[in-house]
């Protein structure tokens, strides 16, 4: 039984990572007709539209907050993060882009200790500088010409860690359905007043894969969601990894780019430095009620 409970947590955190890898990817094929606010508006329209019935189900029970104005500032940042983050995908190898994501919780770490008063000692620190290392090691400055797109990646994956933090701050009142309708409820009508300035008439087919996006980001999700409900974060984290997998396939058969080595290393060095950190939180936790952090900007 308890082998068959491993199998399925397994088959949950890689379909997480593969969803969202495949959300990531509708967002770079629309990027070539339609402009990253456009896309920003359609993709939090969509989600707005397939998350309200659960809402309704729920006798918009969801509705209640304890703390709308945090969720105000959560969805204002977010924004900000997801024009960078569509914006770079659009610039960049999927693959690149991908890995550069992993370093989220390492920005998060350092802002849990600003803004939280967490306390960081010589092993997260130690973890942080590898992380760190390891974008170096995929940027490779002075070697390779520097991208605009590998900046606003770095923006979105800084800006969502302030995301993140403010979510650890939610979740403490508020359900993850009540603070995911309102960050799309605050950012829909935002990109929509946004998105007149560059607005362009969208078609069928790619109202289809922004329809796909929205149907692939909620599965991502709920898959991510049941996994730490079965498991523990320590058994879920290292399989975060098939995410970069799933980017550099996408990458070479949808995109015909290139496997880049160089990508991959860099990936490595921070999945290694983000994974320690995880293990250490586990140990410090270990046999108090606590909750590890769980970063979930991984899937993203």
């Amino acid at each position: 039984m308890k082998k068959n409970r491993l199998i399925n947590v397994a088959l949950l955190a890689i379909g997480a990572t593969f969803f969202g890898s495949f959300m990531g990817a509708g967002v770079k094929l629309l990027s070539t007709d339609l402009h990253p606010i456009i896309i920003c508006f359609y993709r939090c329209l969509m989600g707005l539209m397939i998350i309200t019935p659960f809402v309704a189900r729920n006798n918009f029970k969801a509705l209640k907050s304890s703390n709308t104005k945090l969720q105000l500032i959560r969805a204002s940042i977010n924004i900000i993060s997801m024009i960078c983050w569509f914006s770079a995908i659009g610039m960049m190898h999927f693959e690149k882009a991908t890995a550069l994501g992993f370093t989220t919780p390492l920005f998060t770490t350092v802002l849990a200790v600003i803004i939280l008063g967490e306390v960081i000692r010589f092993h997260r620190t130690a973890a942080l500088i590898l992380g760190f290392v390891g974008i170096i090691i995929i940027i490779r400055p002075g070697y390779m010409p520097f991208e605009f797109g590998t900046l606003l990646m770095l923006a979105a994956s800084f800006s969502f860690s302030f995301v993140l933090i403010l979510v650890k701050k939610l979740s403490d009142t508020d359900s993850s359905l009540t603070i995911i309708f309102y960050h799309l409820l605050y950012m829909t009508p935002v990109f929509f007043i946004i998105s007149l300035f560059y607005w362009e008439s969208v078609n069928f087919n790619q109202l289809i894969i922004f329809a796909f996006m929205g149907a692939a980001g909620l599965l991502s999700h709920w898959c991510l969601a049941q996994a730490f409900k079965l498991s523990d974060t320590t058994f879920v984290m290292p399989l975060q990894f098939t995410k970069l997998i799933w980017a550099s396939l996408i990458g070479l058969f949808i995109f015909a780019e290139q496997p880049d080595i160089w990508t991959w290393i860099g990936g490595i060095v921070i999945f290694i430095s983000v994974l320690y950190i995880t293990y250490r939180e586990a140990f410090k936790k270990k046999g108090t009620k606590k909750p590890i952090q769980v970063d979930r900007a991984i899937i993203n």
